[in-house]
Order: structure tokens, then C-alpha cells, then sequence
């Protein structure tokens, strides 16, 4: 069976992505570029770049162009510093949109999490984390809602991030991560859209606890992370000390 040329062409790109003729931290060439490079037209070229977003290999940032999925944003268990600060450090342009802030009446699980009584409210505070612009990560961070109370008057904070507002509200405040739970599921249709996923792609799930510098609970969060764009980071620590 003859492979039609729109196929052709999706290899030929896979193929010098691949061996690397394009930079990965700059945009894919246009539509016309490859149309000329190739001799097709453009209906071919945008058949073939469908596809090839349709597998993971490549993403569209609107109004910027295409762009290879390469990034690996590591989810470090131990590490303090803020997201846009682990995305400024890896080379890429970090970006968190505040999907939604809202007091509610906790589930059985976060209430467990954050060491308080149900019938308590608690701060829900969700979030899209982007990369390249690339959307990354939908997490949704639980507070206790008296304890933290100062998280809703301080939400219009440009550029968003949940490590400046915690560190504004409450400057004196030192939080660490004490335990995450990974796990690994199917995306739903809500982070399908978010994610710009495909239904039933993989992703990553991690629950994580955090406390303060006096063993107080501070957060319960669980983030859901494009698989194809996160990697695990375990710091080990040797705390035997030298005889």
C-alpha cells in the first residue's frame, strides 16, 4: 500500500527531529517553510504537523508557532524553591494562571491530610502551570481556611505564584514537604482540555503534605502532570555523620 504524502512528510520531520537539525529550544519552521522545503502544500504540511502533535512530539503555542516536546521539568520531593524558579533555571519561560480560589467544605481525604475536623472550611486554591508555554501541571492546594485566612485577600499577586503569595501572607513562614504519593492515571475530559492531552493519555499524580517549621500542617496539594513532561527528582541525603 502506497503511504500517502502527508505520512512522508511526518516521517521526514520526525525523522530530523530525531538526529536533531532542529534546535530544541527554538520554534519549528513555518508552514511555508516546509511546504517549499518539501515541494507540498500546505494542507500536507498542516496534515502532517496534526499528527505528529496528535503522538506528543510537537506543541502549538498560539500565536507563536510550533514547538518540540522535549521539556522535562523535574518534581523534586524535597526541594523548597518556587515552580517558576525551577522553570527559570532549566532555560524555559514559566507561566501559572489562577484557574480558581474558593472556600469549601473539605473531603474526608484533605481533611485527614491536613490534620483538622470536617466540619471545617478549607482555602482551594487550583492552578495551570506552564512551560514554553506548555501547559504542565493542574494542581489543586488545600489550606486550612482560619489558619490561612490572608491567602484570599492577596490572589490579584502578579505574576502569580502560590510560593510568593504563601511567602507575603506569611513571611515568617518556612514550609516543607514531609511525604508524596505518586501515582500514575489515565486524564480525565476536564485535564484533557487543560493539558491539551488526547483522552485517556498518562499522567502523573502526586499528593503531597507540607508542614511548617513547627510540624503544623500547611498544605495538602495533589498535582496532575503531563507524563511525557515531568520527571521524578529524589534528593538523598546522608545524614550518618562522619566518625
Amino acid at each position: 500500500m502506497v503511504k500517502p504524502i502527508y505520512m512522508k512528510l511526518h516521517d521526514e520531520i520526525l525523522k530530523n527531529i530525531r538526529n536533531n537539525k532542529y534546535n530544541y529550544c527554538d520554534r519549528l519552521p513555518s508552514e511555508n517553510h516546509f511546504a517549499n522545503e518539501f515541494n507540498v502544500n500546505r494542507h500536507t504540511v498542516r496534515q502532517a504537523l496534526q499528527i505528529l502533535k496528535d503522538e506528543g512530539v510537537i506543541y502549538t503555542v498560539k500565536g507563536k508557532g510550533n514547538f518540540i516536546s522535549n521539556i522535562k521539568v523535574p518534581y523534586s520531593i524535597s526541594d523548597k524553591s518556587s515552580y517558576s524558579q525551577k522553570i527559570l533555571d532549566l532555560g524555559y519561560e514559566p507561566k501559572t494562571k489562577l484557574l480558581s480560589a474558593d472556600i469549601i467544605t473539605p473531603s474526608d481525604e484533605v481533611a485527614q491530610n491536613l490534620g483538622i475536623n470536617k466540619k471545617l472550611n478549607v482555602i482551594e486554591i487550583r492552578l495551570l502551570r506552564y512551560a514554553n508555554g506548555l501547559p504542565i501541571t493542574v494542581s489543586h492546594s488545600y489550606f486550612d481556611a482560619y489558619r490561612y485566612r490572608e491567602l484570599v485577600n492577596h490572589l490579584d499577586i502578579e505574576p502569580f505564584s502560590l510560593y510568593s503569595l504563601l511567602n507575603t501572607c506569611y513571611p515568617q513562614l518556612e514550609v516543607t514537604k514531609v511525604s508524596t504519593v505518586f501515582e500514575a492515571l489515565n486524564s480525565n475530559s476536564e485535564l484533557n482540555k487543560l493539558l491539551m492531552l488526547q483522552a485517556n493519555t498518562p499522567i502523573i499524580a502526586a499528593s503531597t503534605i507540607s508542614k511548617d517549621q513547627d510540624g503544623n500542617f500547611v498544605e495538602y496539594g495533589t498535582s496532575f502532570s503531563r507524563a511525557d513532561a515531568v520527571k521524578i527528582k529524589v534528593d538523598l541525603i546522608n545524614k550518618e555523620k562522619k566518625k
